[in-house]
């Protein structure tokens, strides 16, 4: 840092210190999801599943105008409250009482015209965002999951490696913007940086983890994730077939993106409703995998799904016991 003549210095590596935050949750449909809680801006992705809540999925149907639609409108505005209320916790807290309230989907949800798309205005600036993200999801034999979002911010971040790391530094403090006020990725001294990632489990009763999942993407990652909770939880599909079934994102300033993978047929039906329509050949690269609880506290069934819109992949692996005996 010094020899680029940055700011940072020794002290305030030593001053840093890990913490551990305690988890957000709603429930959706009576299942249990969680996800990380502030600074990470993980809420709106909840928001999201919240407002869905609302409708019926079953009579819109799967990937339907009707359903693509309603999904459009309802990650706008998820969208605007991430603009509106991110913060750090100790200095600016989002309302997530209110944000997460069954009443504020319920008031939110009403507001959305089931023919005609709204336009979009933010709050406060928007920060851009960045595309060299990679999300894992990996679990043990007993059931432990971790999922874990890591980004550099831009391609090889920073582009400076501390000679002896293998280490690329990353630049998220490109995101900040601070004229004019309110970007809430802009970064001070002493304060937490916020973050983008939705790393998610939906959990039953005991705690123990059901799905776990999360993907890359920059903004469109708080959409991307309620997609696949919904593919598998509302319409029954594995966790493979959750993860490529094609997706839509909204984008600022008023952009609703399709994937390739929907026709000109559903672009132009979206068009009819409002909606300002581009393209993308895939949003995000999601990583997953559920499990099966058995009979004394031990999962059972491990199934992994990996994104088809890039180059990762799901393995199992098989620990050989000691002594070399049988697995």
């Amino acid at each position: 840092m010094r020899e680029a003549e940055g700011f940072l210095r020794l002290t305030d590596l030593r001053e840093n210190e890990a913490e551990w935050w305690e988890p957000i949750e709603i429930d959706y449909r009576g299942n249990r999801v969680v996800t990380a809680s502030p600074p990470a801006n993980s809420f709106p992705a909840l928001v999201r599943l919240g407002m869905m809540s609302r409708f019926d999925p079953q009579a819109l149907g799967h990937n339907t105008v009707d359903y693509l639609h309603t999904f459009a409108e309802v990650t706008k505005h998820a969208f605007w409250t991430r603009l509106a209320y991110a913060g750090d916790p100790d200095i600016a807290p989002p309302p997530l009482d209110r944000l997460l309230s069954e009443s504020y989907w319920a008031e939110q949800a009403a507001k959305i015209d089931p023919g005609t798309a709204s336009v979009f205005e933010p709050p406060m600036p928007v920060a851009h965002t960045g595309m060299n993200t990679t999300h894992y999801v990996v679990a043990d034999r007993w059931g432990n999951v971790v999922s874990a979002t890591q980004t550099l911010g831009n391609l090889f971040g920073a582009r400076i490696m501390p000679e002896g790391t293998g280490i690329w530094l990353n630049n998220s403090l490109a995101y900040s913007t601070f004229e004019p006020e309110g970007n809430p990725m802009d970064a001070f001294p002493g304060r937490r940086k916020l973050s983008g990632d939705v790393p998610l489990f939906v959990v039953d009763e005991a705690g123990r983890p059901l799905v776990a999942l999360g993907t890359p993407g920059g903004h469109t990652i708080g959409q991307t994730v309620p997609q696949i909770v919904m593919n598998h939880l509302d319409f029954g599909m594995d966790i493979q077939a959750a993860i490529a079934a094609p997706r839509i994102s909204f984008v600022e300033p008023n952009a609703l993106v399709l994937e390739e993978a929907f026709g000109t047929e559903m672009a132009e039906a979206l068009e009819a409703r409002g909606h300002r329509i581009g393209r993308s050949r895939a949003l995000g690269n999601a990583h997953g995998l559920t499990l099966e609880w058995g009979g004394g506290g031990r999962p059972t069934t491990f199934t992994g799904g990996s994104d088809p819109r890039g180059v990762g992949r799901a393995r199992g692996l098989v620990q050989a016991a000691a002594g070399g005996g049988s697995p």
